[in-house]
C-alpha cells in the first residue's frame, strides 16, 4: 500500500475509468457510511455520486463494484464481506401473484391462449422469479448482467405457465459478430450491443404441456420484449440470441419459432471477470428482427439483409457435434481394461482392491481439511493424477472424472481452500518412512525446471532450464528425494524465486497476484536445499548417512560445509574443477600446480579403473568403469580440504566426476553403490512428469504450486506402496540402493518397465 503522501498525486485506471485521489477519498467515505448495508449499496452510492450511467440511463452499479474491489486488492480500502451463495437456492417456491397453487393438466394450445405477460418490477416479484428458476430450471437462477427484463407468463385462466428472462447480449460471439460485421470494430460493436438481447432463461413449468406451446410463448415473448425494451431503455431490439445445450434439448421449439442456428460456443463462461472453461459447447440460435443491421451499422446500402436464407448460407461447416456428457469416475473405472506387464501378475480380484486402497490412502490425509468437501476434492485430484488423462491439470481432471461443474471447485481447492499443510507434510513423511526407511537409505538433492511462456506465474524468469538445455523463461524448484533398497520417492520441494522477484517492480505481482508469503526472502538453491533437509532430518524418521547432489550443489563448498558433520556426501562437480593430487611421485607438478579433473582423467598411469556391472540389459550386463584418487581442493593442501575424487566412465564414454568427504579407506563397492543412488531423483522427475502430471499444472500462485507438488508426491507414494504390495517378482527396476550395485534406474530397460508399471496402476486406479 502506498503512503498517504503518494496517494495525493497517484492515479489509477480501473474498468476504463481514470480515478484520482479525490475519487479514492469519496470511496472511503462511502465505505464508512454504508458498511452495514453491504458492498452493493456502497457501489450504488458511488455510481450515484459520479452519475455514472449506461446508455440506457441505468446506474453502472456493477462496474462501480468492480472498481471498489480493484481498490481493495491494491490495499487502499476494505469492503464489507461479500455475500456468498453456494449453488442455486432450493427453497419452497412462493406462489407469484395470481397463482392459486393448483397443478394444471396438459391440454391443447387453445386451452392456454391468450397468454398473459407480467413484467417483473417489484422486489417481491424479483424474489419470486429467482426462486421459481432456482427450483425448476436445471441451471438455477441466473445472475443477470446489464440491461434486463424478466417476465411471468400465465394462461387465460390465470395459471402460471413459466418464466422468461432477457438481458444484454454477450459482448463477443464469433459467429454472430462475423454475420453482423463487427470483427475488429469496437465502435460498431458498442452501437450493436445496445440493440441486442440474450434469452438467458426460458422455463415452462412441469405439467404445462401442449403441442407448440413453447414456440408460441417464444413468438409472443419476443413481441412483448420489443415494446418493453424500447420503453425501458430507449433502444429498439434488432437481434435476440440464445444458447442451447444439445445434450439436453433438441432446439425444435426455437426452430419452430423461426430462430436460426448459426454456430457453437467454445465452452467458456464468464464469471467474476474471468472466462472459465466448462467443457460443454452450446449451439447458438438467433432471431433477427431488424434485417438491415449490416446496412445501418456499416452505412452501406449494398450490404446484404440478414434474412433466414442469408443466415443459413453463412453458417460455417465443420461445427462441433453435440457432445455427450462425460462419465462419472465410477463409470469410467468400470469401462477401463488395464494392460498389465507380466511381472505384475495381478488378478481381477487384485484390481478390484486398488480402488479401495486409494480410498484408504487418501483417508489418512483428511485431517488436512476442516470440511468434507475439500477432502472429496483431494481424493478427486489424486484420482486425476493417477488416471490415464493425457493432461493432468485442474480443468482436464475435473472434465474427465466429474464434469464441467467441478472445474471451478477444483480450482478453488488448489488456490483458495484452507489447508493444514504442515500437518499433511508430516503425515506424508510418516507414510514414506513406513514404506522406505532403511539403514542403506540415501538422500538426493536436485533442482528441476518447468518451462513457462507467460510472465504471470510465480517465480517465472529467464534462467537456465535443464528441460530445454538453455536459458529460457521458466520456473525452478529444489527437490529432496529419499531412496533405499525398497524404492524411492520425493519428500519435499520449494519453489526458487530469482532475486528480481524481490525488487519493487515485482511487489504487486509477488504479494497480490502470486500471494508469496511476506516472510519469504531471497534464498539461493543451496540455501533452500539445506532448509528443506533440516526440516526432514529434525524428525529422525529416515535413517541414512549419505547425501548425493549434482554439480549445481556439489560445486558449492559453502553448501557442503553446512551439511551435518556425521553425513557423508558424494557431490558431482564440473570437469573444469581444479584439484591437487595428494600423492603423485611420477607427476610432482600435479601435486604443486594442480590440474582440472578432466586433465587428471587423461593421465592413464595415475588411475586404476575397475569395471562394475551397473545394469542388466536385454543383451547382457551393462558395465561402467570406476576410479578414485585422493585430492586436495586448495593449493595449501590442508587436512580440511582433503577429499576423495570418484571418476565414473559410462558405457557411452562420458566421464562423470564427484567429490566425497568419506574416509580414505571407504570400500570401493560402497562408493559405487552411492554413485548409483544419485539417479533415483532423476527417475522421480521422469515418473512425475511422464505419468503423474508433475509439470502439467497451470497454477500461478505460490500456495497452488506447492500444493500441486505435494499431491503429486502423494500419488507417487501411493503407486510405490501398490508396487510393493502387488509385485510378486523382482523386475528390471530394482532400486539402486540394493547390494547388486547397479544403476538399473539409469538403463532404458529399467525405465521402460517402470513406465509400464505406472501406466498399469494408473489405469487400475
Amino acid at each position: 500500500m502506498n503512503g498517504a503522501g503518494s496517494e495525493t498525486t497517484k492515479t489509477w485506471v480501473i474498468r476504463g475509468r481514470k480515478l484520482t485521489a479525490c475519487d479514492l477519498a469519496i470511496a472511503r467515505r462511502l465505505v464508512g457510511e454504508f458498511s452495514q448495508a453491504g458492498r452493493f449499496r456502497i457501489a450504488w452510492e458511488l455510481a450515484q455520486h459520479w452519475q455514472w450511467r449506461s446508455d440506457s440511463g441505468r446506474l453502472k452499479q456493477r462496474a462501480a463494484l468492480a472498481i471498489l474491489v480493484g481498490l481493495e486488492k491494491r490495499g487502499y480500502l476494505t469492503l464489507p464481506p461479500a455475500l456468498i451463495v453456494h449453488g442455486p437456492v432450493r427453497r419452497p417456491v412462493c406462489s407469484p401473484q395470481g397463482v392459486d397453487g393448483s397443478a394444471p393438466t396438459a391440454g391443447v394450445l387453445s386451452d392456454y391462449r391468450p397468454f398473459c405477460w407480467q413484467l417483473v418490477n417489484s422486489a417481491e416479484q424479483r424474489r419470486q422469479w429467482r426462486e421459481l428458476l432456482a427450483h425448476h430450471h436445471y441451471l438455477g437462477a441466473p445472475g443477470l448482467v446489464g440491461a434486463q427484463l424478466k417476465y411471468f407468463v400465465y394462461s387465460r385462466q390465470g395459471e402460471l405457465l413459466g418464466a422468461v428472462g432477457w438481458h444484454s447480449a454477450v459482448e463477443r460471439l464469433d459467429c454472430r459478430d462475423r454475420l453482423v460485421g463487427l470483427k475488429g470494430r469496437a465502435e460498431l460493436r458498442a452501437r450493436f450491443l445496445a440493440h441486442a438481447v440474450n434469452n438467458v432463461r426460458f422455463l415452462i413449468l412441469p405439467g404445462m404441456g401442449a403441442p407448440h406451446l413453447a414456440s408460441a410463448l417464444l413468438g409472443e415473448g419476443l413481441q412483448r420484449l420489443q415494446k418493453d425494451w424500447l420503453w425501458h431503455y430507449g433502444a429498439p431490439v434488432w437481434l435476440a440470441e440464445s444458447f442451447f445445450d444439445r445434450t439436453r434439448f433438441s432446439g425444435a421449439s426455437y426452430r419452430a419459432a423461426n430462430w436460426v442456428a448459426i454456430g457453437w460456443t467454445r465452452g467458456y463462461a464468464k464469471a467474476q471477470g474471468q472466462f472459465i472453461y466448462h467443457g460443454q459447447p452450446k449451439e447458438i440460435y438467433v432471431y433477427v428482427i431488424e434485417k438491415r443491421i449490416r446496412q445501418i451499422l456499416l452505412e452501406d446500402p449494398a450490404q446484404g439483409l440478414l434474412t433466414r436464407e442469408f443466415l443459413l448460407a453463412q453458417r460455417p461447416t465443420g461445427n462441433p457435434q453435440p457432445q455427450a456428457r462425460r462419465k462419472q469416475m465410477s463409470e469410467a473405472l468400470q469401462s477401463w481394461t488395464p494392460k498389465l506387464p507380466p511381472q505384475w501378475e495381478l488378478s481381477a480380484e487384485d484390481l478390484e482392491h486398488v480402488r479401495q486402497d486409494l480410498n484408504e490412502f487418501t483417508a489418512q490425509f483428511e485431517g488436512t481439511f476442516r470440511r468434507i468437501e475439500p477432502s472429496e476434492l483431494c481424493h478427486l485430484y489424486l484420482q486425476g493424477l493417477l488416471s490415464d488423462t493425457e493432461r493432468k491439470n485442474v480443468e482436464a481432471i475435473a472434465l474427465e472424472l466429474e464434469g464441467p461443474e467441478r472445474v471451478r471447485n477444483l480450482q478453488r481447492f488448489i488456490t483458495e481452500y484452507e489447508w493444514d499443510e504442515p500437518w499433511m507434510r508430516e503425515q506424508h513423511w510418516k507414510l514414506c518412512a513406513q514404506t522406505l526407511a532403511d539403514e542403506q537409505g540415501v538422500w538426493s538433492i536436485d533442482a528441476s525446471e518447468f518451462p513457462k511462456k507467460g510472465e504471470h506465474s510465480v517465480g517465472v524468469a529467464p534462467q537456465y532450464c535443464g528441460a530445454l538445455g538453455k536459458t529460457a523463461n521458466c520456473q525452478s524448484g529444489v527437490f529432496i528425494c529419499y531412496s533405499s533398497p525398497k524404492g524411492h520417492t520425493l519428500l519435499d520441494a520449494r519453489l526458487y524465486l530469482p532475486q528480481c522477484w524481490f525488487s519493487d517492480d515485482y511487489q504487486e505481482r509477488r504479494e497480490k497476484k502470486c500471494r508469496v508469503p511476506k516472510e519469504i526472502s531471497f534464498q539461493t538453491k543451496p540455501d533452500l536445499a539445506l532448509q528443506l533437509c533440516a526440516q526432514i532430518w529434525k524428525g529422525k524418521l529416515f535413517p541414512g548417512q549419505w547425501v548425493t547432489c549434482d554439480a549445481s550443489f556439489g560445486n558449492n563448498e559453502g553448501f557442503l560445509a553446512q551439511l551435518p558433520k556425521e553425513m557423508f556426501y558424494l557431490a558431482e562437480i564440473p570437469c573444469t574443477r581444479k584439484v591437487w593430487l595428494k600423492e603423485a611421485p611420477q607427476h610432482s607438478k600435479l601435486e604443486t600446480a594442480g590440474c582440472t579433473v578432466e586433465q587428471l582423467a587423461e593421465e592413464k598411469d595415475l588411475l586404476h579403473w575397475q569395471s562394475r556391472k551397473i545394469a542388466e540389459g536385454e543383451k547382457g550386463p551393462i558395465v561402467a568403469s570406476f576410479a578414485r584418487v585422493r585430492v586436495y581442493l586448495s593449493k595449501e593442501r590442508t587436512a580440511e580440504s582433503e577429499r576423495t575424487l570418484l571418476l565414473r566412465n559410462d558405457p557411452d564414454g562420458q566421464i562423470k566426476y564427484a567429490l566425497s568427504n568419506a574416509p580414505e579407506n571407504m570400500a570401493m563397492s560402497e562408493l559405487v553403490r552411492i554413485s548409483a543412488a544419485r539417479w533415483p531423483i532423476e527417475r522421480c522427475f521422469q515418473e512425475g512428469k511422464s505419468e503423474l502430471g508433475l509439470d502439467h499444472y497451470e497454477h500461478r500462485s505460490w500456495p497452488a504450486w506447492h500444493r500441486h507438488m505435494r499431491l503429486v508426491f502423494l500419488a507417487h507414494l501411493f503407486l510405490l506402496r501398490l508396487r510393493l504390495k502387488y509385485k510378486k517378482s523382482p523386475g528390471a527396476d530394482a532400486t539402486p540402493g540394493s547390494r547388486t550395485a547397479g544403476v538399473e534406474s539409469a538403463s532404458p530397460e529399467g525405465r521402460a518397465h517402470l513406465r509400464s508399471d505406472f501406466r498399469s496402476l494408473s489405469s487400475a486406479t
